[in-house]
C-alpha cells in the first residue's frame, strides 16, 4: 500500500478523536494504517510534527468570515470553538503545536486583518487577534476538561455552566476593548 502524509494525519486525527492527546501516538497510527511504526517517518519526521499537522487539518476547517470587522471577528471566534469542541483534545493539541512553532497555519492572520479594520495599528490588530485565539483555546480547554470529567461523574444540573454564555461574554469583552482603543 502506497502510504500518503494525509492518510498519516486522517490517521492520526481519527486516533484523537476517539482516545485524546493520552492516546495518541506513532504506533497507534502505525497499527491503524497497517503498516511499522517505520514507514510513517518517510512522511513526518517525529511526533511533534505529527501533532502539528493535525492542528494545521483542525484549524484548516475554521471559517473565515467576511463582512464588518465586529461581526465577523464573533463569527470566527465562533467557528474556531466550534471546530475545536468537534476534536478532543484540539485545543490542548493548536496549543502544543503552536508552542513548537511547527505549525504551518497562520491562526491569527485573519482576525488580525479585520481587527485592522477598526482601526488598530498591525501590531495591535496582531496582538488582539492572538487574545482572542488563547482566549477561545482556554475556554476550549476547559469546557473539554469538563466534558471528559462529565463522561465519569454526571453534572450536578443545579451547577451547571452556561459554556456559551460564558463564551460570548468573554469574546464581548475582549472586542469591547478594542472598540475603544
Amino acid at each position: 500500500m502506497a502510504l500518503s502524509a494525509h492518510q498519516v494525519l486522517d490517521a492520526a486525527r481519527s486516533i484523537l478523536d476517539a482516545d485524546g492527546l493520552e492516546g495518541l501516538s506513532m504506533r497507534r497510527v502505525a497499527a491503524a494504517l497497517e503498516v511499522q511504526p517505520g514507514a510513517l517517518y518517510h512522511h513526518v519526521p517525529d511526533k511533534q510534527t505529527l501533532l502539528a499537522g493535525v492542528a494545521d487539518q483542525i484549524l484548516g476547517e475554521v471559517d473565515e468570515p467576511l463582512g464588518l470587522w465586529r461581526p465577523a471577528v464573533e463569527a470566527w471566534t465562533a467557528s474556531l470553538r466550534a471546530v475545536l469542541l468537534a476534536h478532543r483534545d484540539s485545543a490542548e493539541l493548536v496549543a502544543t503545536a503552536r508552542g513548537f512553532r511547527l505549525s504551518r497555519h497562520d491562526t491569527t492572520r485573519h482576525p488580525a486583518t479585520l481587527l485592522a479594520t477598526a482601526g488598530l495599528s498591525t501590531v495591535e490588530a496582531r496582538g488582539a487577534a492572538s487574545a482572542l485565539l488563547y482566549f477561545v483555546l482556554g475556554h476550549v480547554a476547559e469546557e473539554q476538561a469538563r466534558l471528559d470529567w462529565e463522561r465519569f461523574h454526571p453534572a450536578d444540573p443545579g451547577k451547571a455552566m452556561d459554556a456559551d454564555a460564558a463564551f460570548a461574554l468573554g469574546v464581548g469583552l475582549i472586542l469591547d476593548g478594542v472598540s475603544a482603543r
